[in-house]
């Protein structure tokens, strides 16, 4: 009876990990184009919440749905972001060249907002994937309340994504195409605190 139990253990757990892998490949296969990168982290939250917490043992089926259902949304969200980040990244690397005090006190300027917007940004797709907002700007707005409202979940957050980004690139790099699945898992286990927090339930 007790190896039935660690069995079952030992083969939900493999199975857990297998969903959490697959889901990170499928966040990276469905974002290739780019422009496809915010509905497949939107549908890489809803499947992870719902695997995670609703016990739901067809993630990547909730994946496939849910970047279908909010593609629309989350595009024009997304758009949004790519174009501020552009423009943050010319002007950071324009003004980084230069020399004088104005432009390193420029460079440090535009180098605190693309960070205030990776801030955000991871934000965003929460909020989307739980529905607490339906329109492009009403999405900003509550990723921003919900950032500002939690600051030290967000920043652990931030903390975990860059960690396991650098951790990828310069010490496992077979790890790369599930990197979105492993931050995705590690993120949800702060973020049910944070909507609780912003009274929010996780539905």
């Amino acid at each position: 009876m007790f190896n039935n139990g660690s069995d079952n253990l030992m083969e939900k757990l493999a199975g857990r990990l297998t969903n959490i892998v697959l889901l990170g490949f499928f966040c990276v296969l469905f974002s290739i184009p780019i422009i496809t990168a915010g509905a497949s982290f939107t549908a890489l939250n809803s499947a992870m919440k719902s695997h995670l917490y609703d016990d739901n043992g067809k993630p990547l089926k909730l994946f496939l749905s849910v970047f279908k259902e909010k593609f629309g949304l989350s595009t024009k969200v997304w758009a949004l972001h790519l174009l501020a980040i552009a423009v943050l990244v010319w002007d950071f690397v324009y003004y980084r060249v230069g020399e004088s005090t104005l432009d390193t006190l420029a460079s440090a300027g535009i180098f605190v907002l693309i960070c205030f917007l990776a801030f955000e940004v991871l934000m965003v797709f929460v909020v989307i994937s739980q529905g607490m907002n339906e329109k492009v700007f009403g999405v900003i707005k509550t990723a921003l309340d919900l950032s500002f409202t939690c600051v030290k979940e967000s920043l652990m957050i931030l903390v975990i994504t860059s960690t396991v980004i650098l951790a990828s690139i310069f010490l496992f790099r077979g790890l790369i195409p599930f990197v979105p699945g492993i931050i995705s898992y590690l993120s949800w286990q702060i973020i049910p605190q944070m909507l609780k927090k912003y009274k929010f339930k996780i539905r």
